[in-house]
């Protein structure tokens, strides 16, 4: 059986390079910032864009996640919002395509570091120094 490291074999899209640090934001080697890293599990055995794409029929990129019961209620619930009102229907479906495609996709490190970046920058560079 081959090891996990050469099936999730990553590389940079500038230079080529192998990237061999799991979490490399940046290459080692060309200092480019390295796609699809920052966000995007790669422990999820399912595809994320797909699931979203399979959302264009309410509940079926759920159903594609395994997630059956969950599939059924956003099925029902979207059909029942466009019949009250094709507005909050549309809002409705758009939700559920963003739950199928992104819900345990996305990395908590990285949204937690994406925080603490904005963070940063919206304090004034006098609080930034260190005293």
């Amino acid at each position: 059986m081959p090891d996990s490291a050469s099936i999730n074999a990553r590389f940079c899209s500038q230079c080529g390079q192998a990237v061999t640090v799991l979490d490399a934001s940046f290459c080692k080697e060309c200092g480019a910032p390295l796609a699809g890293t920052l966000w995007l599990s790669h422990e999820i055995s399912w595809r994320p864009f797909t699931a979203f794409f399979l959302s264009l029929v309410p509940g079926l990129g759920q159903f594609y996640k395994g997630r059956r019961g969950a599939a059924i209620v956003w099925f029902f619930g979207v059909t029942f919002a466009y019949q009250a009102s094709p507005p909050l229907g549309f809002l409705l479906h758009l939700i559920c395509a963003g739950n199928a495609a992104f819900a345990g996709a996305i990395r908590e490190e990285a949204v937690a570091r994406s925080a603490r970046a904005n963070a940063s920058r919206a304090l004034p560079a006098a609080a930034r120094r260190p005293q």
